[in-house]
């Protein structure tokens, strides 16, 4: 139950961030936009990596494509800034699920990234699909 918890404070947050996102766009460029937000963080996970773990920070051992995330993270806040000056956060978020299905369900059926491989099954198919109806409606209508 805490995880579903997590998980609607997490789309509950995203929603608000898209939007802040959108307000800096107003002020600065992309990337300042995308400096704002990923030096911010940078510095709330030093401090915090420094007084909670006093572990020291290594960048051996991960794996290459782990650090692709720095560019997803960027694309995601230059998108949202850009695109919420033009179609609003409603919009963004429901087409940005129709990205996140896609990936997600591969992701799963592939067991990409050390995830749990969970087979796509056929059954569902009315799921998605019912997701993507109810995007198109809220995009649309």
């Amino acid at each position: 139950m805490v995880y579903y918890i997590f998980l609607i404070l997490a789309g509950i947050f995203q929603g608000f961030m898209v939007s802040l996102n959108g307000q800096l766009g107003n002020y600065y460029s992309l990337f300042g936009v995308c400096f704002f937000v990923h030096v911010i963080a940078a510095v709330l996970l030093f401090f915090y990596i420094k007084i909670k773990e006093k572990k020291p920070i290594t960048f051996g051992g991960v794996p290459k494509y782990v650090y692709a995330v720095g560019f997803m993270g960027v694309t995601l806040v230059a998108s949202s800034s850009w695109c919420i000056l033009h179609i609003g956060a409603t919009q963004l978020l429901s087409l940005s699920i129709i990205g996140q299905m896609i990936s997600s369900a591969l992701v799963d059926h592939y067991g990409w990234f050390n995830a749990v491989k969970k087979p796509f099954r056929f059954k569902q198919l009315p799921c998605y699909l019912l997701v993507l109806a109810g995007v198109l409606i809220v995009v649309y209508a």
